[in-house]
């Protein structure tokens, strides 16, 4: 299969349709062209048969003087042959189309190597990236017409992430992991979409895809908030919220699918089972790690699993610290964390 360059695939870009989204990966021409074929020969037979229907309906309807139809013949060789043999070259021809775009999302233009590998996992309701050197973000970064191969896992159940732009979507299913490998060519940012129905909040489970002009602009935002001087319990903040904390739990005592964590470190817990915990550190801790293990009256067991990187969970433990404190340092007035608001 002939393939174009890169920087004629980028220059295609303007070629899509204004009623389909931008192209902007190596995938995205060779999807439009299957839509686009299906689409056009839809169109037309659907016309002939409208058109045929209205002339055979005025042509041949009950007048005076054409009281009984015509006969007709029973059999027509020709006619069969004509009726069979062109849509077998049709769906031949969208087969043949469908497959080369298969390919060319399985085996993307040269050579995989050097591509930028991320980790992507999703979990009820969110996404989290893990790029390379370390590097994790609610966001995907990638660089322009760098190949890039993202490695999906999910937490709890199947979640689908699907770019319009790139014309991809590739499943993440509990206890595999798939793969989405492709180039993106056209510099910018791009939504996030879960494809796959997946609980509650499954509409608000966006994030987006930013694709760096070049590899410096990739790696200065790399670099960013990787200095020694961040303060721990804003960097807490940050995972809580990046890590999609806060599409279970709120920060100011109002009930959502989980208990609120205001006012929750430091005060006593009432679970499931009639006894009650103290919050502390070890006990967040295990409700990250084993969030079955205690349940939290009043609340379902629908928690996954999250294993934090230690500092990540210092910083969690922090500002999940400040939040059971008001401004003068004293426990705030928070309806306690299984109760409701």
């Amino acid at each position: 299969m002939t393939r174009l360059p890169l920087d004629a695939i980028a220059a295609l870009q303007v070629a899509a349709p204004g009623y389909l989204p931008a192209r902007a990966s190596t995938a995205a021409g060779a999807v439009d062209s299957v839509f686009l074929f299906i689409f056009w020969v839809s169109a037309f037979f659907l016309a002939l048969i409208l058109l045929l229907t209205v002339l055979f309906v005025v042509k041949y309807r009950k007048r005076p003087g054409r009281e009984a139809p015509e006969a007709s013949p029973s059999h027509s060789t020709k006619l069969e042959l004509f009726w069979s043999v062109i849509p077998l070259a049709l769906v031949m021809a969208m087969f043949v189309m469908s497959a080369r775009a298969y390919v060319t999302m399985t085996q993307p233009e040269g050579s995989t190597k050097g591509a930028l590998k991320v980790g992507v996992t999703a979990k009820k309701w969110s996404w989290w990236f893990d790029h390379p050197e370390g590097k994790g973000a609610p966001d995907l970064h990638l660089v322009v017409n760098r190949p890039a191969e993202l490695v999906l896992s999910s937490m709890d159940v199947i979640h689908s992430l699907y770019v319009a732009e790139f014309r991809l979507k590739q499943d993440a299913v509990p206890g595999r992991f798939t793969r989405m490998i492709f180039t993106p060519t056209v510099a910018g940012t791009y939504p996030i979409l879960c494809t796959e129905f997946c609980g509650t909040d499954h509409s608000r489970m966006l994030s987006q895809v930013v694709v760096h002009p070049t590899q410096a602009s990739y790696d200065a935002w790399a670099k960013e908030g990787m200095g020694p001087d961040v303060n721990v319990v804003e960097a807490g903040k940050k995972v809580f919220l990046q890590r999609g904390c806060v599409a279970c739990h709120s920060t100011d005592g109002s009930r959502k699918v989980g208990p609120t964590v205001k006012g929750l470190y430091g005060h006593d817990v009432p679970l499931a089972d009639g006894t009650t915990v103290k919050a502390d550190d070890e006990y967040i801790r295990e409700s990250l790690q084993k969030p079955g293990a205690k349940v939290v009256a009043g609340f379902p067991n629908v928690m996954p699993p999250a294993v934090l990187p230690d500092a990540d969970l210092k910083a969690l433990i922090a500002y999940l610290e400040s939040l059971a404190t008001d401004s003068a340092g004293k426990p705030g007035d928070a309806p306690a964390p299984g109760a409701h608001p």
